[in-house]
C-alpha cells in the first residue's frame, strides 16, 4: 500500500515496536526515519506525501501528521493518531513559537480521524487531546478511543492493525 504512511514518535524509529508491527502486516507502508526537530520532520513529510494518502502517527509522529494535514488537507484521506503530541511541553524541547503553534493544531475539515489515547499516559495529557478535538471544525469525523494504557499504547496491538485495515479498505 504505497499511500500508507507511519510516522514514529520522538523516542522511536522505523525499527520501533509499532513500526515493525505495521511493516509486518502492511509491507508497502512507508515508514521514514524522522528527526526530533519539528521543522525538519515537516519537510520530510511534505517531500514524501505527494498524493492522497492514509496517515498513521504516534506521539510526535501524530503531531507531524496533523501539521501536514493542516497544510495540505487535500492529500490526506484519513488519519489514525496514537497519543498525538498536542500537549507535550517538556521544558526546552519546543521553542515558544512551536508551543504556540501546537496549541492551535486541529483536525482539518473533512478528514476522518481516529485517535487512540491512554488513560494512564503521563506524557500527553488527555485534556490536551480533547481540547484539540474541541477546536476542530468537524468533530463528527473524529473518534477518540480512550484505552486503559500508557503513552506507549502497546497494550492491544491488534486494535491498531484492525483500525488500519478498516481505514484502507
Amino acid at each position: 500500500m504505497k499511500n500508507l504512511f507511519f510516522f514514529h514518535g520522538m523516542e522511536s524509529s522505523p525499527m520501533g515496536t509499532k513500526a515493525q508491527l505495521i511493516r509486518k502486516h502492511f509491507p508497502d507502508c512507508t515508514i521514514p526515519q524522522l528527526p526530533v526537530d519539528l521543522t525538519k520532520r515537516e519537510w520530510i513529510v511534505e517531500d514524501l506525501v505527494t498524493e492522497p494518502s492514509w496517515l498513521v502517527g504516534s506521539s510526535l509522529g501524530g503531531l507531524s501528521a496533523l501539521l501536514f494535514a493542516m497544510k495540505k488537507p487535500e492529500l490526506v484521506k484519513e488519519m489514525i493518531l496514537l497519543a498525538p503530541a498536542v500537549g507535550f511541553f517538556t521544558d526546552g524541547f519546543f521553542t515558544p513559537e512551536e508551543r504556540s503553534r501546537i496549541q492551535t493544531v486541529i483536525v482539518p475539515e473533512g478528514i476522518p480521524t481516529t485517535i487512540l489515547a491512554g488513560k494512564r499516559d503521563d506524557v500527553i495529557p488527555m485534556f490536551t487531546i480533547e481540547d484539540m478535538i474541541e477546536r476542530s471544525p468537524n468533530k463528527k469525523l473524529i473518534k477518540l478511543v480512550k484505552l486503559d494504557d500508557d503513552h506507549s499504547l502497546n497494550g492491544d496491538p491488534e486494535l491498531l492493525l484492525k483500525l488500519i485495515r478498516k481505514m484502507i479498505a
